[in-house]
C-alpha cells in the first residue's frame, strides 16, 4: 500500500510532519513532498497484556506492577485513542502509590535465591549457546508468520497453521547461536526479545482461536457476528491454557453517562 501525501502544499508537510519527512530522507533518500510513502499493517497495540487487579495494578508476583500497554489495562474489545494517556498518568499514579506502599511495609527486602540462581543458569545457558539457527532470523520468521496468519481479519485455517509455525520455530530456538563481539551482547538482547515475543504471539493466537466471534478489532472471517457467551475477558497461561474471566458490570454512576456515539463519516481505528 501506499501512503500520498504530495497534494498537499510543501508548507504543509513540512509544518505538520517534520519528523517523518527528515526520517524518511535520512533512510531511504524519499521526500514525502514528492513521492509517495510505502506502508504496511504492523502490530501498534494490543488489547491484552499482563493481567492486573483493577484496584492498584498489582499482578499475582508479588510486589510487581504493570501499567499501559504491558497490562490488560483499559481497553475492551478495541483501544480508544486518549487510553494511553488515562493508563499511564491515572493508572502510572496509582500503581506507583501501592508499589511505594507495599515496599514501605516490609521489614527487610526479600530475594529468592533460587530465582537468582535459575536466571544466571539461563543466560549462562544463552551465551554458550553456538548452534546453527541466528536470532534475527528467527526474530523475522516469529513476525512473519502472526502477520501472515494472525493479521487484522482471521480464521481457524489460518490460526492453527499459524499455532504450528510457532511451534517449529520455537524448536529452531534451541538451537541458536549467541555470539557476543566488540559491539557488545545484542545477541543476548535479541534472544531474550525473541523468548517473550514468542510468548505473546502464542497468547494471542491461542487466545484469537477460543475467540470464536466477530468482536471490536478481532475479526473473525469464520465467526462474523458476537457471541453473548464470550462477552468475557480471556486469561491465558503457558501451564494452564486459557480461561475465561467474567466481566463485572458498569457501575450505574458510570452507566448514567454513558451514550452511543455514531461512528457515520468517521475515522474508525
Amino acid at each position: 500500500m501506499w501512503l500520498d501525501v504530495s497534494h498537499l502544499p510543501r508548507q504543509t508537510i513540512m509544518s505538520r510532519l517534520p519528523r517523518v519527512h527528515q526520517t524518511l530522507l535520512d533512510l531511504q533518500m524519499l521526500d514525502i513532498t514528492r513521492d509517495p510513502i510505502e506502508i504496511a499493517p504492523t502490530a501498534h497495540y494490543s488489547m491484552g497484556g499482563v493481567w492486573v487487579s483493577p484496584d492498584e495494578h498489582s499482578t499475582d508476583v508479588r510486589g510487581l506492577y504493570a501499567i499501559g500497554e504491558a497490562s490488560s489495562g483499559l481497553h475492551g474489545a478495541n483501544r480508544l485513542g486518549g487510553n494511553s494517556l488515562i493508563e499511564l498518568l491515572v493508572f502510572g499514579r496509582i500503581a506507583g502509590q501501592a508499589a511505594a506502599a507495599y515496599s514501605k511495609g516490609l521489614t527487610a527486602q526479600p530475594r529468592s535465591a533460587a530465582a537468582e540462581a535459575e536466571a544466571r543458569l539461563e543466560i549462562d545457558g544463552l551465551l554458550a549457546a553456538d548452534g546453527p539457527e541466528n536470532v534475527r532470523a528467527l526474530q523475522r520468521a516469529n513476525r512473519n508468520t502472526m502477520t501472515e496468519h494472525a493479521g487484522v481479519v482471521r480464521d481457524e485455517e489460518g490460526l492453527r497453521t499459524g499455532l504450528a509455525e510457532l511451534a517449529e520455530i520455537d524448536a529452531r530456538t534451541e538451537n541458536v547461536g549467541i555470539h557476543p563481539d566488540i559491539a557488545g551482547f545484542q545477541d543476548l538482547a535479541h534472544a531474550f526479545d525473541l523468548k517473550s515475543a514468542a510468548l505473546a504471539a502464542r497468547a494471542t493466537i491461542e487466545a484469537a482461536i477460543e475467540r470464536r466471534e466477530t468482536r471490536g478489532c478481532h475479526n473473525r472471517s469464520d465467526y462474523p457476528d458476537m457471541d453473548p457467551a464470550l462477552q468475557v475477558n480471556l486469561v491465558w497461561s503457558p501451564k494452564t491454557g486459557i480461561t475465561h474471566e467474567s466481566i463485572a458490570p458498569v457501575p450505574d454512576e458510570i452507566a448514567a453517562v454513558m451514550e452511543e456515539v455514531s461512528t457515520e463519516g468517521k475515522l474508525v481505528e
